[in-house]
This record gives C-alpha cells, sequence and structure tokens, in this order.
C-alpha cells in the first residue's frame, strides 16, 4: 500500500479558483471551509454581500460529497457535490449563480500525479539495494489500483494497491 495523502487546503484553493472566476451579482463567497462528516466531505461557503462590511455578515451554506478518485488521471473529484434537499431550490439565488455547483462538480478537482510519482520513486529506491552473503535485491514498482480512501481530519488519504517485479540475485 502506497498512501498518497491531499490536503483539504489543497482542494480549499481549487474551489477558490474556481469561485473567484464565476462571481458575479451583488454577493460574494467570503470563507471556505471543507471537513470530512460520516464518509463524506462537507464544503462550507460563506455568503455575505458584497457591499456588506460586517465582518459577521452573511450565512453558511453546505454543500457534500463523497470524494472520486479517477485512477486514469490521478484526480480527486466532487462529482456528487449536492446541498441539502430542502435548500436545493434556494441556492441558485443565495449565491447569485445558478451554475456555481454545476462549475464546482466539474472543475473542483485536484491532481495527485506528482506526490504519486514521487513516492514511486522514493519506493522502488528504497526496494533496489544490497543484501547479506553476495545477495542483492531489485524492485521496480509500475503500477497502483485504487485501494481505498480515507477521510480524515487533516486530509485525504487514497491509498493505491502497487504492483510490479521484485527479484532477489546472487552475485555481483
Amino acid at each position: 500500500m502506497l498512501p498518497v495523502r491531499i490536503g483539504y487546503d489543497a482542494l480549499r484553493d481549487k474551489i477558490m479558483q474556481v469561485i473567484a472566476g464565476s462571481s458575479k451579482g451583488d454577493k460574494t463567497i467570503r470563507e471556505v471551509r471543507i471537513y470530512p462528516s460520516s464518509g463524506k466531505l462537507v464544503v462550507g461557503l460563506w455568503v455575505a454581500k458584497s457591499a456588506e462590511t460586517d465582518p459577521a455578515a452573511g450565512e453558511w451554506v453546505y454543500l457534500s460529497a463523497t470524494p472520486n478518485v479517477d485512477g486514469d488521471k490521478q484526480t480527486l473529484q466532487l462529482s456528487d457535490l449536492a446541498t441539502d434537499s430542502s435548500i436545493a431550490n434556494d441556492i441558485g439565488a443565495l449565491l447569485d449563480s445558478d451554475q456555481l455547483v454545476g462549475q464546482l462538480r466539474d472543475q473542483a478537482s485536484v491532481g495527485y500525479a506528482a506526490a504519486w510519482q514521487n513516492l514511486l520513486n522514493s519506493a522502488n529506491r528504497r526496494l533496489t539495494r544490497p543484501l547479506k552473503n553476495g545477495y542483492r535485491m531489485e524492485g521496480h514498482l509500475t503500477s497502483a489500483k485504487l485501494d481505498h480512501v480515507l477521510l480524515s481530519s487533516d486530509g485525504i488519504s487514497v491509498a493505491l494497491r502497487a504492483g510490479g517485479d521484485l527479484k532477489i540475485l546472487y552475485g555481483l
């Protein structure tokens, strides 16, 4: 198992980028918070009028999603991001954008390819080493399949089951 860590800050930053590109109307999203709850991620958006100067003004809107990992693209997405059905009809008016939740579903993804490659290279370096009495080990991990996703208080852990070759050789 090789765990790839994705911090909630990386996902928050991506959500903030999407929000910044879709801001319109007289309301703004001042804060985004992400945390795990019952196997899902909760995305809290602090919405207030743009002209409001009181930092306590506004209200929280909460969306939830099950993180979806695409192993081929090496990304984590929130493809089922939704809101509580009791406010689903009001969220477009509250955010001044009927398309914002859809944009977040489509665009709020975080890639983990670089972290995976660093982890893979590190594991391969440790798998190739001399052993005792003239033996040596040569290992090379080549692939990984998603095993599970774990949501913790400080981030997401994508556990990948690695596959490859391991040889024990004798001689020079």
